[in-house]
């Protein structure tokens, strides 16, 4: 959606295909980063966002004993982006297909299924059961074909893209849960893998938990929550504390962390962006924020550009190494995150704490995560045509 708005406010008329026959939001909550609220902030959702989510100033990890092994405070990145933001997925789905439907240049079409694209621009679609606006074989012609359709992609073939898909056998599990005090944002690191959140409003707390020790894999995979109550009670009693308000394991998200790496980023007049082109382990905050981020640049670079394909080679350049550096990153946060020996996990706390208390190290690891100058970024999007403006 971000990326609709961005191509119709630089000039374009775009369809956007949608395989639900409603457009709606999937998923408990998310935790904006600078990077990605530079990009919805420029497309004017500061507002709303402000209203929906809560806003947290930095991000604590600690051991299964509540300590603090190191804080990561938000840098003032300037021109207000010195914030994280918690927010429900439901209120960032609501603001963005707001901004969709304001534009004229964008024409939605839920209920149709992309099957196929080639090279060329051509699209086949296939409708859904319930699917009444697309009939089966239908083919739509286009100048550029953006894939934002996620790990199972259906733009991304695996041999123009040179893509590698790979399950990385982690699950983790989200919701929302009512409690009267949603407590402070953060993570636990415990011998039973990472337990987190953040209160997306006074009364309201996003979590998140790894289901990699045996005990809570197996809960998961019998789909029993009691179980699943039990095995974190015993690792982090404030985690089971959470799970007490989960009324049914039906209002629990499972999720296996897919990863996807490609050697290339665009072919033809296809382009990939988000989990298409770069799905990543969940553990550097960066899957959604990143794919707001190439819709900014994306869109920046087919502007800039004198043809479509360099626009799209300009696009490839700028994002994929940067991504890359950070899929890297989160792979070997996971690895650092779930380690099960009690020397390791004792050394790698130690050595944390003495990361985050020298001088500016904190400020380096988040700015590292941003791949683009924040502020700039925030100019960038906002510049790209005014608001609902013409190219």
């Amino acid at each position: 959606m971000a990326a609709a708005v961005l191509l119709a406010r630089a000039g374009a008329e775009v369809t956007l295909l949608e395989r639900a026959a409603q457009i709606r939001a999937v998923g408990a909550g998310i935790l904006l980063q600078p990077n990605g609220l530079a990009v919805l902030y420029g497309l004017g959702l500061d507002e709303p966002l402000h209203r929906a989510g809560q806003r947290v100033a930095a991000v604590t990890v600690r051991g299964p004993d509540g300590r603090s092994i190191t804080e990561l405070a938000v840098p003032d990145f300037g021109s207000g982006l010195d914030h994280h933001l918690a927010v429900r997925r439901s209120a960032l789905h609501a603001a963005l297909l707001d901004a969709v439907r304001a534009e004229p240049r964008v024409t939605c079409r839920p209920g149709v299924e992309v099957v196929a694209a080639d090279r060329w621009g051509t699209v086949g679609i296939g409708g859904h059961a319930d699917a009444v606006r697309a009939a089966v074989g239908e083919r739509l012609v286009a100048d550029l074909v953006v894939g934002a359709d996620g790990v199972r992609s259906a733009v991304r073939d695996r041999v123009a893209f040179g893509a590698r898909v790979r399950r990385s056998g982690d699950v983790y599990v989200r919701g929302l849960v009512p409690m009267a005090d949603p407590g402070r944002p953060g993570e636990s690191w415990t011998p039973l893998g990472i337990f987190g959140g953040a209160p997306v409003d006074a009364g309201t707390r996003y979590f998140y938990a790894s289901a990699t020790a045996p005990a809570v894999r197996a809960a998961v995979a019998a789909r029993d929550l009691d179980a699943l109550r039990t095995a974190w009670r015993g690792g982090l009693p404030d985690a089971g504390q959470v799970l007490e308000a989960v009324g049914s394991f039906d209002e629990l998200l499972v999720n296996d962390v897919v990863l996807v790496r490609c050697a290339r980023w665009h072919a033809g007049r296809r382009v990939l962006l988000g989990d298409a082109a770069h799905a990543m382990a969940p553990t550097a905050g960066q899957g959604a924020n990143s794919a707001l981020v190439d819709a900014a640049v994306l869109v920046a670079e087919l502007s800039a550009a004198e043809t479509v394909p360099a626009g799209l080679a300009g696009y490839t350049a700028r994002r994929r190494r940067a991504v890359h550096a950070v899929q890297t990153r989160a792979d070997r946060l996971t690895r650092v995150a779930h380690l099960r020996s009690p020397l390791a996990r004792r050394l790698r706390d130690a050595a944390l704490g003495a990361l985050g208390r020298r001088p500016g190290a904190a400020e380096r690891i988040v700015c590292d995560a941003q791949q683009e100058d924040r502020a700039a970024l925030l100019a960038l999007v906002g510049g790209i045509a005014g608001p609902r403006g013409t190219a």
